[in-house]
């Protein structure tokens, strides 16, 4: 199979003046960005880096990720992406772990980085880019000096990037994504969601840490990508229009301000022949919402980094019979891809008979090879050849895989196991509640209490008592709510996750 650089290059040649990536009124073909990454590929070995050795990016999504991307393939270095939404703490933690030997610096970030590196022992040179950015090195100013009239001799190189987990269920460790494996899988992932050559890709998940697999996803057929940047819906809206836009992925946080957004019915979305979502669940009341408004078919994803993609997708096909007569269905997150097993098991590792909620392991060609410096994390995760998730799950008699929580939020009260998510998909369905979370809380007589934290949309209006009585007659009298409290906001993470760690300890640090 060719390699990243392979694939850059002969799109150069083959569609040349094609655009490749679009940010905002920055357009660069493929022929100009193959010969920028072999520029830069050329500069960073000038300043050393070898086959093997770290690099580092600590920016928000824009032409330069995807550049260094590949002229870190090219080269045979590896690539490590920090989310800019992270915090000093956070960002010192990764670059310890990674160790890079350079760090690339968006100038709007200079602040940020300055705080992390001054935790750290030691520190690697950085190069700045996007305007006055006080670096040894500047990006423009190195892939000049890499220019050169032969192209880019090639490294074949191991391993391709460090692509961090979000840290929910502890630290962020850094997996480890060989090359060739990280481009077979992106390849299954496209062929699975039906990608096309004449898609107009539009990316808005942060690609600091996987979703730089949907960045360069267009890399397989020539395909342009148009990068929304911080995320805004308005912007996005606007980009989809512009650009034609034919698909994305979303996570559901985009997806619900999309929906929310004053601006919504003045672009024309017409364009869009899919639109998918993943990383959390969603709501049943959105996907019928969605797929109404914007007119186009729905696909969910399900995957973590650790498979270095995807291993569950619900297809359009399914959630045209979830609104035609199944609508259970569209609680579901699929069922597994062709090239991948999943099994539901017990605590004791057995697998739960049909129906029954258990521990969701998958099985693939695609799961990393180690975390970085982490290897009793690894072992732990990755049994006999099974990726054990924490994610709990249920399979149907179709074969439908329905997520309930983390097993770290599972809710015991009572004595009865009860799953956020259970209740979080009937506080949805609620006409003036826009987001929900519900976490279980310390309580003397019930072990756990469940509590929903509710956002309401706006201008809309609803009493808690209201929202505990809406709950009651759609699932069991124990799961309904004991308490429940309307916030203005819900904390989430780089991702759009909801955090709901942050959410028990306002409480539970009272």
């Amino acid at each position: 199979m060719l390699t990243f650089g392979q694939l850059v290059r002969r799109n150069g040649v083959r569609w040349a003046e094609k655009d490749a990536f679009i940010e905002l009124e920055r357009r660069i073909g493929w022929a100009e960005f193959d010969r920028r990454t072999d520029a830069l590929g050329g500069a960073l070995r000038g300043l050393g880096v070898a086959p093997g050795d770290r690099v580092a990016m600590l920016a928000y999504d824009c032409i330069e990720v995807a550049e260094l991307f590949i002229a870190c393939a090219k080269i045979g270095a590896v690539r490590v992406g920090i989310n800019a939404r992270l915090a000093a703490p956070e960002i010192a933690h990764l670059i310890r772990n990674a160790g890079p030997v350079l760090l690339f610096v968006q100038a709007a970030y200079t602040k940020l980085a300055a705080d992390a590196l001054s935790l750290l022992d030691s520190a690697p040179e950085q190069a700045g880019f996007g305007g006055g950015h006080g670096c040894l090195h500047d990006y423009e100013e190195l892939i000049g000096r890499g220019q050169s009239d032969s192209p880019l001799e090639m490294s074949e190189g191991g391993d391709v990037m460090l692509a961090y987990t979000t840290g929910s269920t502890g630290m962020p460790k850094g997996a480890i994504y060989p090359h060739a494996a990280m481009l077979q899988s992106m390849l299954l992932i496209g062929l699975s969601e039906g990608m096309r050559q004449d898609d107009v890709w539009l990316h808005a998940m942060p690609a600091g840490g996987i979703p730089i697999m949907h960045m360069l996803r267009g890399t397989f057929h020539g395909a342009p990508t148009v990068i929304v940047g911080p995320w805004n819906p308005e912007r996005a809206l606007a980009l989809i229009e512009r650009e034609r836009v034919t698909i994305t992925v979303l996570v559901p946080t985009q997806l619900t301000a999309l929906l929310k957004c004053d601006a919504f019915e003045a672009h024309d979305l017409s364009s869009l022949r899919q639109l998918a979502y993943g990383a959390s669940p969603l709501p049943p009341a959105t996907i019928r919402e969605g797929m109404e408004r914007f007119g186009c078919p729905f696909l969910q994803m399900y995957g973590t980094t650790e498979l270095m993609g995807m291993s569950m997708m619900l297809f359009p096909d399914d959630h045209r019979r979830g609104l035609s007569g199944q609508p259970e269905i569209l609680a579901s997150a699929g069922k597994a891809l062709p090239y991948v097993e999943t099994a539901i098991v017990n605590d004791d590792g057995a697998p739960v008979a049909p129906g029954e909620t258990g521990e969701l392991i998958v099985k693939t060609d695609f799961i990393v090879p180690g975390y970085r410096n982490a290897p009793e994390a690894y072992a732990e995760a990755v049994r006999e050849g099974w990726l054990h998730t924490g994610d709990m799950a249920r399979q149907d008699a179709q074969g439908y895989i329905y997520l309930g929580d983390r097993a770290k939020f599972r809710i015991k009260t009572g004595g009865y196991n009860v799953f956020p998510t259970e209740v979080e998909n009937v506080l949805a369905e609620h006409p003036s509640v826009h987001e929900v979370s519900v976490v279980g809380l310390p309580d003397e007589t019930w072990g756990e209490r469940i509590h929903a934290v509710v956002v309401l949309k706006p201008g809309r209006q609803a009493e808690t008592e209201e929202l505990r009585e809406y709950c009651r007659g759609k699932i069991a009298d124990f799961k309904v709510p004991k308490t429940v409290e309307i916030w203005t906001d819900l904390p989430k993470g780089a991702t759009g996750k909801i955090l709901k760690r942050q959410i028990i300890a306002s409480y539970t640090e009272e």
